[in-house]
């Protein structure tokens, strides 16, 4: 694990998801699927879709290193004219930066075909033309100046954060707990705005699940009573970001494939596309109790499969 965060085990990631389910988008009983069907990999259902949306930890890669047989799903899925995009939360990372990772693991994806919540960020901000001084949750070298009015990186000055109007939580990687800390009791003492351009609890990072900012947002907004504002998934931006690149291309035409429930699945359920949940190299790995899950949070998706390349290693 990079910087000092807590660790977080599986166990309690799916409980903090579960707790914290009412601040995520609600579901319908109409917006889930009638069953779930098991799939040997995505090629065994490609045809029924014109776009396909991956998340990329868990899905694509874990860690640093390209998750087996995803290289091969790809590929075959290009050689069939099928349109394909990624979204992600890491809103850290220029997308540029993010592309070339991928490239370098030997995928084909160009900065077109990405969405990150990064983007919606600024945005995010305007809603708020009140606030004029920002306290960022960001590694040093984010590029803050991009960021309209004032802002500043929290560090571990108490003063700081109680004078800032509100804060941005974009990237937990030189977070700990003394910083969490400082953040709840300003907050405790005077409730602000909480944006967060990460909503993720946990990503799986090869052998841990690295804590994410939505982790600690959710933290800090239960001393204050403020509900953090997020963007990404499960949020409807970076999925709206897509459907409005294919407007012709029915719904039930578009897929998104992820490694988690309440993002990846809950995002995609709560546009109208189809979903697609892996088992295998990111969050779920090992996990034997999907049924229970299901249950427990009120979610399924439209198929579920090992891995998108499952067989083709």
């Amino acid at each position: 694990m990079t910087g000092a965060r807590p660790a977080l085990d599986r166990e309690s990631a799916i409980a903090t998801y579960l707790k914290y389910a009412d601040r995520m988008p609600q579901l319908a009983k109409e917006d889930l699927p009638g069953q779930t069907q098991v799939t040997h990999n995505i090629l065994e259902i490609a045809d029924q879709f014109d776009v396909i949306i991956f998340d990329a930890f868990g899905v694509l890669n874990s860690g640093v290193h390209a998750i087996a047989g995803a290289l091969s799903a790809v590929k075959a899925l290009r050689e069939r004219d099928i349109a394909l995009a990624v979204v992600t939360n890491d809103a850290s990372n220029s997308p540029e930066a993010i592309i070339a990772r991928h490239r370098n693991r030997g995928f084909d994806f160009t900065v077109d075909s990405l969405v990150s919540s990064a983007k919606y960020i600024v945005p995010m901000m305007s809603r708020h033309s009140h606030v004029t001084r920002w306290g960022v949750m960001a590694p040093q070298h984010w590029p803050i100046t991009s960021l309209p009015g004032e802002a500043g990186f929290l560090g571990d000055d108490q003063n700081f954060y109680d004078t800032v109007d509100g804060f941005i939580l974009i990237d937990s990687d030189e977070w700990n707990d003394e910083r969490q800390h400082l953040l709840e009791t300003s907050l405790a003492r005077k409730p602000r705005p909480i944006l967060v351009g990460n909503p993720d609890i946990c990503a799986p990072m090869g052998d841990f699940l690295s804590v994410e900012a939505g982790y600690f947002a959710h933290r800090a907004a239960d001393v204050c009573g403020v509900i953090p504002q997020c963007v990404g998934k499960p949020y409807s931006e970076v999925f709206e970001d897509i459907l409005q690149r294919h407007p012709t291309v029915d719904r039930s035409r578009i897929l998104m494939v992820g490694d988690t429930l309440h993002t990846d699945v809950l995002g995609g359920l709560a546009v109208g596309i189809q979903t697609l949940l892996v088992t295998r190299g990111g969050f779920l790995d090992g996990y034997n109790d999907l049924t229970g899950l299901y249950h427990r949070s009120g979610i399924h998706p439209h198929f579920i499969a090992p891995a998108i390349g499952n067989g083709l290693e």
